[in-house]
């Protein structure tokens, strides 16, 4: 089985058929938004977020890729500087998200609601990912490494980050398979706004991409 194989129109139907209904915050059952990826045979690397909501739905039908990444953007120039350090091309990537359809709500703001619908979407992901068994996989954002960890996992801790000093250790580190539920090992790195917007995130992104790419050799 390709990635191609797999219609994600179907899959996401059957998983929202499986989903509690939650009235805290209803899924949008109308669009699915695929991953982004231009040629499943030049992958090189995986990167997976955790959900396409946004806070103004009405902005929500400009997305129509995962991380909008078919688009020039604030998440596509980190992404691709995150890429360049590692020497390969956006191009080269495979960006999904283990929810693949819109919340009415940002659903970090209900995460006991994700933790809850989190099994079927797992599934989902687990099967795209094994088409792609040797490739190396970063998550995007604190959200989606609790639900794949523990409720108590945090980036800053893959990163080094000394509490004495708000800066690096470099005892850099990753999530292996047997400490998640995805069963793949895989490196955390913040999403996009907390780079922006957190100091350390931004003087350690070029040490941990360094890190990564030393485990990849």
């Amino acid at each position: 089985m390709t990635i191609q194989d797999i219609d994600f129109g179907k899959e996401v139907a059957g998983i929202w058929e499986q989903l509690t209904a939650y009235e805290e915050n209803p899924i949008e059952k109308h669009r699915v938004i695929p991953p982004y990826s231009i040629s499943s045979a030049s992958i090189k690397l995986v990167i997976i977020g955790q959900d396409p909501t946004i806070k103004r739905a009405d902005r929500r039908k400009e997305i129509d890729c995962t991380l909008n990444l078919n688009k020039p953007g604030a998440i596509r120039e980190y992404v691709k500087r995150i890429c360049s350090k590692l020497g390969i091309s956006i191009e080269e990537v495979y960006a999904t998200n283990l929810f693949k359809y819109f919340y009415t709500f940002p659903p970090a703001r209900t995460f006991p609601i994700l933790k809850d619908h989190l099994q079927p979407n797992l599934v989902l992901l687990e099967k795209e990912l094994s088409t792609i068994p040797q490739c190396p996989i970063i998550t995007l954002g604190e959200p989606i490494l609790k639900l794949l960890v523990n409720d108590n996992a945090k980036v800053r801790d893959c990163w080094g980050y000394d509490k004495q000093t708000s800066k690096t250790s470099e005892q850099f580190s990753f999530i292996q398979a047997k400490e998640n539920k995805l069963n793949r090992s895989f490196f955390p790195f913040c999403h996009q706004p907390s780079f922006a917007r957190i100091p350390f995130y931004k003087e350690t992104l070029d040490q941990y991409i360094d890190f990564v790419k030393s485990k990849l050799v």
